[in-house]
């Protein structure tokens, strides 16, 4: 199968909105507004300061003339709403990670990190001057969606642990939290894999329905809850966390 046809007969839920159902931005004196839903809680270490960075650069290089009003999680819709939320046209873009998607396209783990891929810089550069940006542009048409980078955590550690992990084995039974293709491929080892938002995880290790966890929320987490934290820790592995702002 060639790469266009695989962009197009993969995604599920069929075609992309019509442009005629999308929302347009609200005007206020030649003034433009845009609606951006985002997937992290206000405030949120890293994520959070790159949707805030992303605000205040479009005003300043708009002149005031364009600006964006930030919806955290549940202000308009959920953390992992954003995506139909603007291919809908309920919201006009969003801040997010595309790893969180992949069930609307397989293609979208490649846009955020992927087990033992590319550093920040190798990710950038990929995504700049490799290509990137047109194979993200066309997987994007699909669903009436254009797209570029807003941010990057640089690596993660591929997991925080209750026990100490020591054979593949171990993985069976584990309650996990790993977005993307990482956690396809821990599902295919047993373990119980789950898509959660990391603005949630706090609150999930607080009723202890998580064993495992992976990758940036444990630095958000670390300092009132480190009593409560795991144990053990995997060795960091190279993925990189590139946030991406998609606007109709």
């Amino acid at each position: 199968m060639d790469r266009r046809s695989f962009l197009r007969t993969s995604a599920l839920g069929g075609t992309a909105a019509a442009a005629s159902t999308l929302a347009a931005p609200a005007y206020a004196q030649g003034k433009k507004v845009l609606t951006m839903v985002q997937s992290w809680p206000r405030g949120f270490a890293v994520l959070d300061d790159a949707a805030v960075y992303v605000e205040k650069m479009v005003a300043e290089m708009s002149d005031g003339n364009l600006t964006i009003e930030k919806k955290a999680p549940g202000e308009l819709v959920g953390a992992l709403e954003v995506f139909d939320a603007v291919s809908s046209g309920q919201a006009d873009m969003y801040h997010s990670a595309d790893y969180y998607f992949i069930g609307q396209h397989p293609g979208y783990a490649y846009f955020t990190a992927v087990p033992f891929g590319g550093t920040a810089q190798e990710l950038t550069n990929w995504y700049h001057h490799g290509g990137g940006q047109e194979l993200h542009d066309e997987l994007g048409q699909i669903f009436n969606l254009k797209s570029f980078l807003a941010g990057n955590s640089g690596s993660q550690s591929g997991g925080w642990f209750r026990n100490e992990i020591k054979s593949a084995e171990d993985f069976n039974g584990l309650k996990f939290r790993m977005p993307g293709l990482g956690g396809k491929v821990l599902g295919k080892l047993g373990a119980s894999v789950q898509n959660i938002p990391g603005g949630e995880l706090y609150q999930a290790c607080l009723r202890v329905l998580w064993m495992v966890w992976s990758g940036l929320a444990h630095s958000q987490m670390s300092g009132q809850a480190s009593r409560k934290l795991p144990k053990f820790t995997t060795q960091r592995v190279s993925t990189s966390q590139a946030p991406v702002l998609r606007w109709v």
